[in-house]
């Protein structure tokens, strides 16, 4: 197989989580060590450093990115990473993280770049989050995702740094729904959250993110199943010029259902 074979190491998903402001617990050494765990990696950056392999294909001909998020990758694992034309449509890019299975495909379905016909399936206003940003955390997404590329390094953090923004509006909910789910991922149940997709739809021309100006992300719940799955739209602005809008399917499940997805410390080479 095709593509480039890379190691995440726990320092690398540490400064990824600081760059990102991810806190959640499962990318932390220390918390997963006293489990016996290996740190997960997060899935934005197994995504971040797999588009990185065909940025020109992403500015010059997609606007469109579905990603599916399967099974786990853990600290010590080694990940075969591709974005290449897909065998039956040469005009679809398809992006894997292969380790033991492609943790970007399920059974039915594969993570792609194209170019789509449809836009996002609705519009929506949104309550804004707005997100200071400081250069130190680009250069250091850009260093760890591995591309010489500003345009898509900006672009990128961008998509990554909306997880910052999701988490914002739950633990500081304002709607009904976003009290639903801070209740189910900030209450008693040991529950943590989970994407399952992630759409994306770009702007033409790609988009330019000037950093150390502000990401404005306006961000609208759905209710799919009470207190277990959940939509979000996100429409990210920076003075004004659409970055992207987004949708994702944002379930809980418990942690000791991840944990016990996650690899055990003992197995790791």
């Amino acid at each position: 197989m095709k593509g480039k074979k890379i190691i995440y190491t726990d320092a690398e998903i540490v400064e990824f989580c600081k760059a990102t402001k991810d806190t959640n617990e499962l990318h932390d050494p220390g918390y997963m060590g006293k489990m016996g765990k290996r740190v997960i990696v997060p899935g934005m950056f197994a995504l971040s450093k797999t588009i990185s392999l065909n940025t020109e294909y992403l500015k010059s001909k997609a606007n469109y990115i579905r990603v599916i998020f399967n099974t786990l990758l853990s600290s010590g694992d080694f990940a075969t990473l591709s974005a290449e034309p897909d065998m039956n449509d040469p005009e679809v890019m398809r992006l894997s993280a292969v380790n033991h299975k492609d943790t970007l495909a399920s059974a039915d379905e594969f993570s792609k770049m194209m170019k789509a016909d449809k836009g996002l399936d609705r519009e929506f206003r949104g309550i804004l989050r707005c997100l200071e940003v400081e250069p130190w955390q680009i250069e250091s997404f850009k260093r760890l995702v591995g591309t010489s590329d500003d345009e898509y390094a900006h672009f990128q953090f961008a998509v990554s740094y909306a997880s910052h923004a999701l988490l914002k509006s739950i633990d500081e909910p304002e709607t009904e729904v976003e009290q639903e789910i801070d209740r189910l991922i900030n209450g008693k149940s040991q529950i943590s959250p989970f994407y399952q997709s992630l759409e994306i739809y770009i702007p033409s021309p790609f988009p330019v993110y000037t950093p150390g100006r502000t990401l404005d992300y306006f961000i609208h719940f759905e209710r799919e199943k009470t207190m277990r799955l959940y939509s979000a739209y996100v429409r990210c602005e920076s003075d004004g010029t659409v970055i992207f809008r987004s949708k994702y399917k944002l379930m809980g499940i418990p942690d000791r259902i991840i944990l016990r997805m996650a690899k055990d410390m003992h197995l790791k080479k």
